[in-house]
């Protein structure tokens, strides 16, 4: 969310990734930069899956596809 913040509450899902794989470069263990079984980088999918909760409890919106964005 801090991300998201400091860009103004929205950014494309390829800026939010890579301004968050620069903010936790140091923290990303091993496991986090593996891929699951689809091709998708851990890290990246439990990001999409905390979204998902952040849309559900109205922190964040659905809004367009390829955009995350605060409330």
């Amino acid at each position: 969310m801090a991300v998201l913040e400091e860009a103004g509450r929205e950014l494309d899902s390829d800026d939010l990734f890579a301004a968050l794989e620069a903010r936790l470069v140091d923290d990303l263990l091993e496991g986090d930069r593996q891929l699951t079984p689809e091709g998708e980088l851990r890290w990246r999918y439990a990001a999409r899956r905390a979204r998902q909760s952040l849309i559900s409890d109205g922190t964040m919106s659905k809004g367009t596809p390829g955009v995350w964005s605060l409330r």
